[in-house]
């Protein structure tokens, strides 16, 4: 005779912890459902690597599907969060080690990447909550208590996470057809 276990209830989502050493990147491809969607989920800042060529930084965006890992898209809407040590900026504080943080739209056209002024975020020990709605002609950004809409119409979406010279956690990521 055989008996099954009960259905474990699923978990509020996937946690992704994205370290990478200085100067490196790493991306998660995630797949999305047909129709209109919407990711949510929390992200913090844990650590970040000295460079002095890159940003450390992390990226969640819906993209077009890509040919192969790694190629960037020609199209895309999310947002960024950087952090930098507040002395590499020429920031004041009283804490030598602290570190000032950033978001910003992400956000590409035909393979150029769109200028936004970037936001300044209080810090905090907690993950920041987030939100990318996407209807199949444009994705309602939602970060740190700001809100874009980007238009985006692509084929076969798919939501993109990276991450550089840093440790960014992600936490309670869903993708839930709406």
């Amino acid at each position: 005779m055989m008996t099954s276990a009960p259905a474990m209830a699923a978990p509020n989502g996937i946690t992704y912890d994205c370290d990478t050493a200085a100067d490196h990147f790493s991306e998660l491809v995630l797949p999305a459902p047909k129709g209109p969607f919407i990711v949510r989920g929390q992200v913090k800042v844990n650590a970040i690597a000295a460079s002095e060529e890159y940003v450390p930084l992390t990226r969640l965006a819906i993209v077009e599907a890509a040919e192969k890992s790694g190629a960037s898209s020609q199209n895309q809407a999310g947002f960024s969060l950087s952090a930098l040590p507040a002395g590499k900026l020429g920031a004041k504080t009283k804490d030598k080690n602290a570190v000032l943080h950033f978001a910003n739209w992400d956000e590409r056209k035909g393979g150029r990447e769109v200028s936004h002024d970037p936001f300044p975020l209080a810090d905090t020990q907690d993950g920041r909550p987030f939100s990318l709605a996407y209807d199949g002609k444009s994705v309602v950004a939602q970060f740190a208590g700001q809100q874009q809409t980007i238009a985006l119409d692509v084929d076969v979406p798919v939501v993109r996470l990276i991450c550089s010279t840093g440790e960014f956690l992600y936490t309670n990521l869903t993708i839930d057809a709406q």
